[in-house]
């Protein structure tokens, strides 16, 4: 794994090649064998495709019984218990610190691409304890066949889907294969338009992690 810290506008960890090469490749083909489970994707509100179009599928409820049937869900589970990923976490500045105290988590992949699948600005929790860490892992077919598809984050309170501090700062990421970011859940996010070929393995793949308490 490598580490690399951003602290401003707002906390983020990336970490590139955080799985061998040998994993990434059976967490994508785990993902296109669940072709059938991708449904469009929903908000707090339900299904809004004016705010976000892409799909998404949701693993803790596919594998509800036998989280071991998920090469990706074990990835995880086994990253989390990695004492230098928990010391490296647990250090890091608020909320990502939070880790250490987290009980939870919960998890889903989502795919963008085809005709220019988003999502506006958000923020991944605002009622509970939940989701205090956000954990994104990227991973797709190479050579890359999608375009666009980055994903921006602000210091900026948000209304509607948008900044509204037209002073505020953005810092743009672009998804590597085999690279996760880590960032808080209450921090204003975006993924910005993605096309693709309409083929289901040609697109961008992500997983979502949220980590908190219950």
């Amino acid at each position: 794994m490598k580490f690399e810290f951003i602290y401003e506008p707002v906390p983020i960890i990336i970490i590139r090649d955080i799985f061998t090469k040998k994993e990434n490749n059976e967490i994508l083909s785990e993902a296109i064998n669940n072709k059938n489970k991708f449904k469009h994707a929903v908000i707090s509100i339900g299904e809004k495709p004016d705010f976000r179009s892409n799909k998404a599928a949701y693993y803790d409820e596919i594998y509800i019984n036998d989280r071991s049937r998920s090469k990706l869900l074990n990835k995880i589970d086994t990253l989390f218990k990695d004492v230098s990923f928990q010391e490296t976490l647990s250090s890091a500045p608020y909320p990502i610190h939070l880790f250490d105290k987290s009980n939870h988590h919960e998890t889903q992949v989502s795919r963008y691409g085809d005709e220019g699948q988003f999502y506006k600005y958000h923020i991944d929790s605002s009622s509970n304890d939940e989701r205090q860490v956000s954990m994104v892992y990227y991973f797709y077919k190479e050579p890359k066949k999608y375009k666009g598809g980055d994903i921006q984050f602000t210091n900026s309170p948000i209304q509607n889907g948008k900044p509204i501090d037209k002073n505020a700062d953005i810092i743009t990421l672009t998804p590597e294969n085999n690279m996760a970011i880590i960032f808080g859940a209450r921090t204003p996010h975006t993924v910005l338009p993605t096309t693709s070929p309409k083929t289901f393995n040609k697109g961008r793949f992500s997983m979502n992690c949220w980590i908190g308490k219950i």
